[in-house]
């Protein structure tokens, strides 16, 4: 949370990448009348609605955030779901494109299988909780946020290729495009030999 993931996703869909956000699709699948929307209801109780009877995603996150075995919860409601979108979208494209899938949970679940690479953005502490501030989430529900996650140190680790985004964009977007461009090397078909005769 706040490395400026969809920075750097809008970079790579500027460079031909396709993207899918999964944030995006986990909203999609709260709303109401979902089977996610039904099963979190089912799970956290009405106190996480608004008063137009959507989910709350700020009382969720209350609900979740703080508590692991509840986020857990959460996460197996969630996840096969997102997993279902992205493979679905996969299997429609031509094989010469990417698809980036932009997920902040990636390495928690089994969406990590269906990728060919892990690219990570990192981004200082301190800039990450001004981010998230920017969003309006507090300094206090930040740092409960981000404790929940991967430490810098296991997402390098994870990772294929590392973006820095602490604050300078065009030096964000030049090791995009280099990561991008050798991506793309690495994925070019290899001519065949000749055939011996």
């Amino acid at each position: 949370m706040g490395s400026g993931k969809s920075t750097v996703a809008g970079m790579l869909r500027e460079l031909g990448a396709k993207v899918l956000d999964a944030d995006a699709i986990v909203h999609e699948e709260q709303l109401r009348g979902t089977v996610g929307y039904s099963a979190i209801v089912q799970t956290f109780g009405t106190q996480v609605l608004g008063e137009d009877k959507e989910i709350d995603r700020s009382k969720l996150a209350a609900e979740v955030f703080g508590d692991p075995s509840k986020l857990r919860r959460l996460e197996q409601i969630l996840h096969p779901r997102v997993i279902a979108r992205v493979l679905e979208a996969r299997s429609m494209l031509p094989n010469d494109a990417v698809l980036v899938v932009e997920a902040i949970k990636l390495l928690d679940g089994e969406l990590v299988k269906a990728c060919d690479r892990i690219w990570v953005v990192v981004a200082p502490h301190k800039t990450m909780i001004e981010r998230l501030a920017l969003r309006g989430i507090g300094a206090r529900e930040a740092e409960l946020r981000l404790a929940q996650q991967h430490t810098e140190e296991e997402f390098r680790k994870a990772a294929d290729a590392v973006i820095v985004n602490d604050g300078v964009r065009e030096t964000t977007r030049e090791s995009v495009r280099e990561a991008w461009l050798e991506l793309r090397r690495a994925r070019a078909p290899r001519s065949s030999p000749e055939p011996r005769t």
